[in-house]
């Protein structure tokens, strides 16, 4: 085996580039979608694609990126070859056709989401059957991270089966031979949402000690974070089957939990001296260690916060409580980690180093102006009390995540280094 098949990971650059890509249109039909919502008239062909904004965040961009990082950095926890790039370009066939099709159902009369979910099952089994085939190889250190990567793996597989038998009722309620099922909304979002959170967790478990100051997360802490993230599987899928309050606000609760638990384990808040360890650092170093813990922090504020809407939801039932819940955790955990880690990953993907001295911090800020915006906005309209200019302000928050997108983008381009990354002998 080469060093280059393992430190070089081409077989992720499709999976990054395609999921950059929806990410932009997804967010694109989401700020016109916004734009209906206070009476700006579009065309029905427009308005039929609004339901393409989660197919393209979800089942597009998140899939494709959690799939096309696994399939990079897994290996390399183990430094072994991914199994087979074959298989990996199938994958990605498999969630593209999928996309495709749903794309297809979306903007006309045929009935394609059993064969988009179908697609979809197949690529993220060939994914799942390869992260699964690789860990079997035991780890060094760090075994709890494996956990959390497998954890994820399985809410993927069900979230799928579930997207499957949800077409499949679908079409058997349109001939007039079946019902829908009553499951929870907002908990059927957020185990789509979790399988990325999982599958982050185990990332920053194996990365973070190395990254913060070589800290060792906390064992039993970690053990009982991974604990109530299987109780969160559990009855996160018992909420999405069934619509009882209590049983979403319970898993709420736990989810909760399962995040300060693990922000606890590994140090995310601090909890170990680094005077030492800031004051050495210097140039490069001190950026990526400034960028790392600024993120990191953020990004989990903004998960807490979206599990406490999604809690006070379950009581409530607004629209605001609803929206902000699933963009708090969608865009200000997930957007703002995917941020964190992908400057990181690149290198073994694109074959360039990343500068971080050359960041900006305009599109962190832009992300959480956006959902500051997002958020007055909600409280004014739920108040009754907003204006026209309040209204636009608040579109323009859609238009903010777009423009943070397209400023992340820049500025990755202009911090990368066009020397080739050189591999280890």
């Amino acid at each position: 085996m080469s060093d280059d098949s393992i430190n070089l990971s081409g077989v992720s650059k499709p999976f990054i580039v395609s999921a950059v890509t929806l990410v932009f249109a997804g967010s694109i039909i989401g700020s016109i979608w916004m734009m209906s919502l206070i009476g700006i008239e579009f065309p029905e062909f427009m308005r039929n694609s609004f339901s393409l904004h989660k197919t393209l965040q979800v089942d597009g961009f998140l899939i494709l990126l959690v799939m096309g990082v696994g399939y990079m950095i897994v290996p390399r926890f183990r430094n072994i070859a991914l199994p087979s790039n074959k298989l990996a370009y199938t994958s990605f066939i498999m969630i593209i056709f999928c996309i495709t099709a749903s794309l297809l159902s979306a903007i006309t009369n045929w009935q394609l989401s059993v064969l988009a979910s179908f697609m979809q099952i197949i690529g993220v089994s060939i994914f799942s059957g390869m992260v699964i085939w690789t860990l079997r190889v035991q780890p060094k250190l760090l075994r709890i991270a494996d956990y959390f990567i497998g954890l994820s793996i399985v809410v993927l597989v069900v979230s799928s089966l579930f997207h499957l038998i949800q077409g499949v009722i679908s079409i058997a309620e349109v001939a007039g031979v079946g019902r829908g099922a009553n499951g929870n909304q907002l908990s059927q979002l957020q185990m789509l949402l979790l399988f990325a959170i999982l599958m982050i967790f185990g990332v920053e478990y194996k990365t973070l000690p190395s990254f913060l100051g070589f800290i060792r997360p906390r064992k039993k802490l970690s053990i009982v974070s991974f604990g109530l993230g299987v109780t969160c599987v559990i009855l996160g899928v018992s909420s999405t089957v069934n619509g009882d309050i209590l049983l979403a606000e319970i898993f709420n609760i736990v989810l909760l939990a399962f995040a300060i638990a693990f922000a606890s384990a590994v140090y995310i808040f601090g909890g170990f001296d680094n005077t030492e360890i800031k004051r050495s650092l210097r140039g490069e170093r001190k950026a990526r260690y400034s960028y790392i813990s600024s993120h990191l922090r953020l990004a989990f504020l903004f998960l807490c916060a979206g599990i406490v809407l999604a809690g006070a939801f379950s009581i409530f039932g607004t629209f605001m409580l609803y929206d902000l819940a699933i963009h708090y955790t969608a865009i200000g955990f997930l957007g703002i980690t995917i941020a964190l880690y992908l400057p990181l990953m690149l290198p073994p993907i694109t074959g360039r180093m990343v500068q971080f001295t050359k960041f900006s911090a305009l599109p962190l800020f832009l992300v959480v102006l956006a959902l500051a915006i997002r958020t007055s906005g909600h409280i004014l309209m739920t108040a009754q009390v907003a204006t026209a200019f309040t209204s636009y302000n608040f579109i323009a928050s859609g238009w903010m995540v777009v423009a943070a997108l397209f400023a992340f983008i820049m500025m990755i381009h202009r911090s990368t280094k066009h020397e080739e990354v050189i591999n280890e002998s």
